[in-house]
């Protein structure tokens, strides 16, 4: 089944200079009207993401580091659509050189800014004139009585080189560093990062980082990740039109509008078979909550009919807390893990499943592992392994790979590709999802970035939430396997990225996210 999410390919410097000249022509009026939209989406995303440290402050203060190319335009424009947004707030703009040597667009969006809010912004003398310990001194002046709330690096866009001056070095260092400063976001790239590996810890360092219409690929790369932060997708429009630069690029990133695809009145004429019946194996006496947290999800994420195999030790307390869910009581072994007797049990309610789930919390036991696998090579649908069932004894033995999901987190990736990770990711012949910070899935020599979620997911159980969605969206079968992969990851993600802005990254648990589904389905983002 061929994919039908909307993609966007990721393309180096080059490439990215190269699209941008042959979409604008030399358009000024076009190149605004871009930038302005990009401007809006930065100020509205970097309000919503300031949330997830803390509730957003009623007179919350912002700086702009403004640099001379139309990347500095578009930080001006964010100032511009967040003081709109938050008539209390304030902002100070530090520019890196004089207004006059900025660009022609540049220059205009100074001047909106200021006819917009003149008596709420401050505009410092640019940074390119100051030694560092004027640098300094300007800070401690603008941070004596209060600091901010957001600080907008917009200096350095794609045409930025390696290697700093000394005194943006300077600058950046010291904005880096201080407490003073609650929340830090790049526009496009962080300023200082390019595709080449720093030297030295040298360049913005950003909590979030905002791709403007066209996600360039030093921002994927694994030496810059220590400067990117949380990467976000603003997806213009550019790519719309432009078939033939996403299907040749096989580096893409899935689009926000990818998740409303499972927005969708469910017809009236229909049952619980209809929404498909998934079939998992997980659980034992150490880790039955992984059992449990896989089903919670599949009911969640739609699962018309779920059915859960754990050991008989587990049954009745699983049963009993969740009878929603149909539970198989299966043999265990001596150390409480589902034993290979147990496949009898297992295959009697095999051929009714449309989807199988496999791995989460069956622990180290070579038994379960030996149950799995079995159960691999006599079921026909799709199947989804995760966790301990992501072990080579497992896998390695079953013929019809394609039909396998694999969602390993950096760990387990390292237990399955025996030192030669890359040629693991693009050869195997079904899809894999590796999850992490930012996301990706591998399928068909294509690579789909997935730029949502928040750090409030590294808690144990997060994965087994999401092999239980992801199982539920496959049992339905209404998508590819890596079609409800990407959008399983996706609307897991989203779900944690609103729980963080109600809720804040730290005094929340894991299974919160499941509150948040329907609001990250039902809204738009």
């Amino acid at each position: 089944m061929k994919s039908v999410l909307p993609q966007d390919p990721i393309l180096s410097l080059p490439e990215a200079q190269e699209f941008e000249e042959s979409y604008f022509l030399g358009d000024e009026k076009k190149q605004w009207e871009v930038m302005s939209r990009a401007g809006e989406a930065v100020g509205d995303s970097a309000l919503r993401d300031m949330r997830e440290l803390r509730t957003i402050p009623h007179r919350p203060r912002v700086l702009v580091l403004v640099g001379k190319g139309h990347n500095g335009a578009d930080g001006l424009l964010a100032c511009k659509r967040f003081l709109r947004t938050i008539p209390t707030s304030r902002a100070v703009v530090w520019p890196w050189a004089p207004k006059g040597e900025c660009r022609a667009l540049t220059q205009r969006a100074f001047e909106e800014l200021i006819d917009f809010a003149s008596k709420r912004i401050e505009i410092l003398s640019p940074a390119q004139q100051m030694t560092g310990e004027e640098i300094e001194q300007a800070f401690r002046k603008i941070t004596e009585s209060r600091g901010f709330d957001l600080v907008v690096d917009a200096v350095l866009g794609m045409q930025g080189r390696p290697g700093l001056q000394t005194p943006m070095e300077q600058w950046f260092d010291l904005l880096n560093q201080r407490e003073t400063v609650s929340v830090r976001v790049s526009v496009d790239l962080p300023s200082g990062i390019t595709e080449s590996e720093p030297s030295e810890n040298k360049a913005f360092r950003a909590d979030f980082t905002y791709c403007t219409g066209i996600v360039k690929q030093p921002v994927t790369l694994d030496f810059n990740q220590r400067f990117v932060g949380r990467l976000r997708y603003l997806d213009l429009g550019f790519f719309e039109d432009a078939d033939l630069v996403v299907n040749q690029n096989h580096f893409r990133v899935l689009r926000s509008s990818a998740l409303p695809l499972l927005r969708k009145l469910r017809q009236v004429h229909s049952d619980k078979r209809d929404f498909g019946h998934l079939l998992i194996l997980a659980g034992s006496k150490a880790f039955g909550g992984a059992a449990m947290m896989s089903v919670r999800g599949a009911l969640r994420a739609g699962a018309g009919l779920v059915t859960c195999c754990v050991p008989e030790s587990l049954h009745s307390a699983m049963a009993a807390a969740c009878p929603e869910a149909m539970w198989i009581p299966v043999t265990e072994t001596p150390t409480g893990g589902l034993a290979l007797e147990g496949l009898g049990e297992i295959r009697a309610v095999l051929e009714r499943a449309s989807a199988l789930v496999a791995g989460p919390g069956v622990g180290s036991d070579p038994e379960s592992h030996s149950l799995i696998r079995e159960v691999c090579r006599m079921f026909q649908g799709s199947i989804l392994l995760d966790a301990d069932a992501l072990r080579p004894e497992v896998i390695d033995p079953l013929t019809e790979k394609e039909k396998i999901v694999l969602t390993p987190h950096r760990g387990e990736l390292d237990r399955l590709s025996a030192n030669n990770l890359d040629r693991f990711l693009t050869s195997f012949p079904g899809v894999i999802l590796a999850k992490g910070p930012h996301s990706r899935v591998y399928y068909n020599q294509t690579i789909v970035n997935l730029f949502c979620g928040s750090a409030l997911l590294a808690r144990g159980g997060s994965g087994d939430i999401l092999s239980g969605i992801i199982g539920a969206l496959l049992a339905r079968g209404e998508y590819s396997t890596a079609d409800c992969t990407a959008l399983g990851a996706m609307w897991h993600g989203r779900a944690a990225e609103v729980l963080a802005r109600q809720h804040g990254q730290e005094a929340v648990t894991t299974t919160q996210v499941l509150d948040y589904l329907s609001f990250a389905l039902r809204n738009d983002f």
